[in-house]
């Protein structure tokens, strides 16, 4: 009788279980509910300054544009729920933006957020967490910095810029860049990798201490510090100057 009862009990948990996961919560508040990602939205934010750095945190797709306005706008894409968790605060002249994912357990984890950004000019990006960036950097006298943080996901950049520095801070992050500057640096460690072949570079800074290749162009200088076992690859025709610093097993290759 005692193990009937057991059976019974343990089958009434499961089913009870199993339709709590299927049918989830349409709750945002509880912080431990199985939530739905709910119905996709679209929320806009503005704000009339604008940042000169800006940090983002959680899983998010973004898209970074600048424009002629003085203001700064934000174009939130993703399931409704989700987007009720969002946030941004300013740190002096940055904006750090992200969201809080409240809940245990989400049944879409493919839902991510969708986040557009345009604002007249930024000076450092900083990426924590995991997604994807697109950014369109488009001033000729604008020196900008991009630092991922173990950061999972990707990069890709259009840039006409006086200067452009990327920082891949291990992790696992693939970024690829193309257009014109006057001076490039690149720094990877970790699983993280860097693709500047479509760069046209006047000067380059190449600080190699990850594992998949790192590659540049530059017309009149480059400097390289190898301090991986990976390679540098640097396109063909040679930069004026060069100068390599090995600390690693990497080499200094040419490529067409």
């Amino acid at each position: 009788m005692f193990m009937m009862a057991s059976f019974f009990g343990c089958r009434i948990y499961l089913i009870g279980l199993t339709i709590l996961l299927f049918t989830g919560c349409y709750a945002v508040d509880p912080p431990a509910c199985l939530m739905r990602a709910g119905d996709w939205e679209e929320v806009v934010e503005s704000y009339d300054a604008s940042p000169h750095a800006i940090e983002l945190y959680n899983h998010m797709d973004v898209v970074l544009e600048t424009w002629d306005s003085s203001a700064t706008q934000f174009t939130w894409s993703g399931p409704a729920n989700v987007l009720e968790q969002r946030w941004s605060q300013w740190n002096g002249n940055a904006l750090l933006v992200g969201y809080e994912d409240r809940c245990q357990w989400m049944r879409d984890l493919g839902s991510n957020l969708g986040l557009t950004i345009r604002t007249p000019g930024i000076t450092k990006i900083a990426l924590h967490g995991q997604g994807r960036l697109d950014a369109a950097l488009l001033d000729t006298n604008l020196a900008v910095a991009i630092d991922a943080y173990a950061f999972a996901g990707y990069i890709d950049l259009h840039c006409e810029l006086d200067s452009l520095t990327v920082r891949l801070h291990s992790g696992a992050c693939i970024a690829q860049a193309e257009g014109v500057v006057g001076t490039i640096a690149l720094f990877a460690s970790g699983l993280s990798g860097i693709d500047a072949r479509q760069v046209q570079a006047k000067r380059a800074f190449i600080n190699q201490s990850a594992h998949p290749l790192t590659r540049f162009r530059a017309s009149e200088y480059a400097y390289i510090e190898l301090n991986s076992h990976s390679d540098v690859a640097g396109i063909l025709p040679m930069p004026s100057e060069y100068q390599v610093i090995r600390h690693g097993s990497g080499q200094l290759i040419w490529e067409d």
